[in-house]
């Protein structure tokens, strides 16, 4: 827990940083003065637009602007979009799942999707662990928040982030950067784009990114974990194919080379006087293996989060190639698009699941995923009308191997090796369409509807290698060879539960009124669902029963405005929402199984986000996230039935960015300093000591130096100023090891830059 001190400057922090705001805000100059709070378009409807004229609470931000707010990779979308948070369960990248006001699907499952879509050039990420990636040659980021089912569809009733490269040029152009940083952090990143005949435009962009580990080993013989190593190609070749038709062929490659991950740090826990998850004092001996120790014995004694003592078992690598036609058709009246995209995806992943320097708990597990997605839609305009209507295919097939290992326990009564052999198909189709019509110049209504046909099925079936009486009830310990079959769910045993099919029902009515040109105000009701699916025995203890889960239902209500103030020097948006959820899809975890559940509960906050340049020069950002949540009758393992907070849901969640440049020289300097601030929260509906990460405050900083004749920019960052510990998630391992396990953001990072742009 934070102490006293901790909390008061924090409190000071934010109330520092909060005066800032308000001192830039006051002193907007006359009216009349040049404006500088730019508008970015937004594709938010399946049709360009400028975000501050749509009723949706969007953050949309520029490829400029996010590299010099430091977001360098996906996950780093919380220093720009209040109430949105995106990491990994254990900081290497995989599972990373998207959450967008408290939805979440928190499961590390690697066939689990998420209620929150990600999109990379219109193209749906399937996976989790293909949902962390560094980002370069990036045109813009939107992030919608509130169920997005009518357009987007696919697991988007949470909201989504969709990410947009920059497209091939008409003239030549282009630019190189490379940087050095902590850790030996080294990156390269560059793109050429322009004209390679009549009607044909090219564009190849890549980065290149190699670190060391930042998480230090203080094990004899060991090396440090958590090491950067990536490349990803981008390709793209656009064809004016007659004058109405265009198409763009885009071919993207990345790839994670194996490298150091897979890694917590450990805290001794054990069950209270209550009966409750509580931190093992160092006095007490609660297993026989000595005060204040865990079931083997040991007991982290580096107080520094990013330090331990830990085996190199853990690593991570990754790969995906993603071809995408996308063709354009532009009528008078009417345009067509289609989007064709296949996408393979593989990753392969060991952890070190005990954080100590015994090898106790490993947790191996991989992926292989084939993926194929055909759109095809149509906008149109018919005077105060405008329409879009699709079609949407999607088709999944994936493999995965998850195991549980327990070395140090071979041979003896707690001896524990499974492997899980999983297959899973999805089939889904869809048609939708949304009318939008203007009733008066200042009033317009959106109806919109989405129908998906939605079919899963699975084969799962979990061997034991060697299992001791301490979980199977018997004496001594087995060692099974060929392997046990101790759990079979296909559809050769279990028949029609192998398969799940739903009719998804989704879509939204929305009332927008502009009673000026600067001025939005807007209410909407939506329904969103998210299909049903399975859990993954982990363990070898999810019963048949327990597999499937069922679909969520979401009944979201809204409303926003969106102000343009001052001749446009402000720009203030604010939007409150209340969500009812019928079956929503909670995460639990508890000893070494996670399940997904269906509980009914409600979601209800807001977010506001203030843009304000009030002197040319300076730019001021500003956002703020609260929130609210409930499940209901949850079963827990220490407290009963009760209702209980949903994952992964701060109350408060805060970001700021203040910019001022200046004339020095032949150039133009700019400062920067910019914050965030997560509040607490739980990592399963189990609302405990063993699954609660603590607030924190991180700030950081960025100066540039640029000769703008010669498109030469210098530039050097320090992220994470203050050194925090700042946690990403918690496991709750007390049944299995007599300890909870944490993971953490890095530590402060610093780094250098030179740009040239051509």
């Amino acid at each position: 827990m934070a102490s006293n001190c901790w909390k008061h400057r924090l409190l000071r922090d934010l109330k520092v940083s909060v005066s800032m705001l308000a001192v830039a805000t006051i002193s907007v100059g006359a009216a009349g003065a040049q404006n500088l709070t730019d508008t970015i378009v937004v594709t938010a409807q399946k049709r360009e637009q400028n975000a501050d004229d749509i009723g949706i609470s969007i953050t949309a931000k520029s490829g400029d602007q996010l590299r010099e707010a430091g977001v360098r990779e996906s996950k780093d979308l919380l220093r720009v979009a209040p109430g949105v948070l995106l990491d990994s369960t254990a900081g290497g990248g995989v599972a990373a799942n998207l959450t967008i006001r408290g939805i979440s699907q928190s499961d590390y499952s690697a066939t689990q999707e998420s209620p929150n879509s990600i999109y990379i050039d219109e193209v749906y990420i399937a996976s989790s662990s293909a949902a962390a990636f560094p980002i370069y040659d990036l045109e813009r980021v939107e992030v919608l928040r509130g169920p997005q089912g009518t357009l987007f569809g696919r697991a988007s009733s949470g909201g989504l982030a969709h990410f947009i490269s920059r497209s091939p040029t008409d003239e030549f152009e282009g630019y190189a950067e490379v940087g050095y940083g902590r850790f030996n952090s080294v990156h390269v990143e560059s793109a050429i784009s322009g004209p390679l005949a009549e009607g044909l435009r090219g564009r190849l962009s890549g980065r290149f990114e190699d670190a060391d580990g930042w998480f230090k080993n203080e094990n004899p013989g060991s090396v440090d974990s958590f090491e950067t190593k990536f490349f990803g190609v981008r390709g793209q070749l656009e064809a004016d194919l007659s004058d109405q038709l265009v198409a763009n062929l885009i071919i993207s490659y990345d790839k994670k080379p194996e490298h150091e991950a897979g890694l917590y740090k450990a805290e001794p826990f054990y069950l209270d006087g209550s009966g409750l998850p509580a931190p093992l004092p160092a006095d007490v001996d609660a297993y026989g293996t000595g005060p204040g120790n865990d079931f083997v014995g040991y007991r982290d004694p580096f107080e520094d989060a990013q330090t331990g003592s830990f085996n190199n078992v853990g690593f991570f690598t990754n790969e995906r190639i993603s071809p995408t036609l996308k063709l354009e058709w532009s009528g008078d009246k009417v345009s067509v698009t289609s989007i064709s995209n296949y996408t393979h995806f593989e990753f392969d992943y060991n952890e070190d699941c005990d954080g100590g320097p015994l090898d106790y708990c490993q947790f191996p597990f991989a992926q292989e995923l084939d993926q194929f997605t055909q759109e095809l839609r149509a906008n149109g305009e018919m005077g105060s009308l405008f329409w879009t209507a699709g079609f949407f295919y999607l088709n999944i097939d994936q493999t995965s191997n998850i195991d549980f290992v327990f070395p140090l326990l071979s041979g003896d009564d707690f001896a524990f090796s499974d492997t899980n052999q999983l297959a899973q198909k999805t089939s889904s189709y869809a048609f939708f369409g949304q009318a939008e019509y203007s009733f008066t110049d200042k009033l317009r209504g959106t109806l919109g509807l989405r129908y998906t046909r939605d079919k899963k099925s699975i084969d799962s079936k979990v061997f034991f290698l060697e299992l001791g009486n301490g979980y199977s009830g018997g004496t001594g310990t087995t060692v099974f060879d060929p392997p046990f079959l101790a759990y079979d769910f296909s559809p050769e045993t279990v028949g029609d539960l192998a398969t799940v099919e739903d009719d998804l029902w989704t879509g939204k009515a929305q009332l927008d009124y502009t009673p000026t040109d600067n001025t939005l105000f807007y209410v909407s009701a939506s329904r969103g669902q998210k299909g049903p699916g399975f859990n993954t025995n982990v363990s070898g203890n999810l019963t048949i029963p327990e597999t499937p889960f069922g679909s969520e239902i979401l009944w979201a209500y809204e409303a926003g405005a969106k102000l343009s103030l001052a001749d446009r020097r402000i720009q203030f948006n604010a939007s409150g929402f209340y969500y009812d959820y019928e079956d929503f899809q909670g995460f639990a975890f508890n000893g070494l199984q996670g399940v997904v559940g269906n509980y009914d509960g409600e979601f209800y906050g807001g977010e506001v986000e203030i843009n304000t340049t009030p002197v040319d020069s300076l730019n001021i950002t500003f956002g703020a996230s609260y929130l609210e949540s409930e499940l209901e009758d949850v079963p827990t393992a220490y407290a009963g039935v009760v209702n209980q907070e949903s994952v992964l849901t701060p109350r408060w969640t805060v970001n700021g960015l203040i910019n001022k440049s200046f004339d020095v020289g032949p150039g133009s300097a700019s400062i920067q300093w910019s914050f965030d601030y997560i509040g607490d929260r739980f990592t399963s509906i189990e609302n405990n000591l063993a699954t609660f990460v603590e607030a924190s405050f991180v700030h950081n900083a960025r100066v540039a130096y640029r000769f703008e004749d010669q498109g030469l920019e210098l530039a050097a960052f320090v992220d994470n100023i203050s050194d925090v510990d700042r946690g990403n998630y918690a496991f709750d391992l007390i049944a299995s090891g007599g300890f909870v396990i944490r993971s953490f953001a890095k530590p402060r990072w610093w780094g250098v830059s030179i740009r040239k742009e051509f």
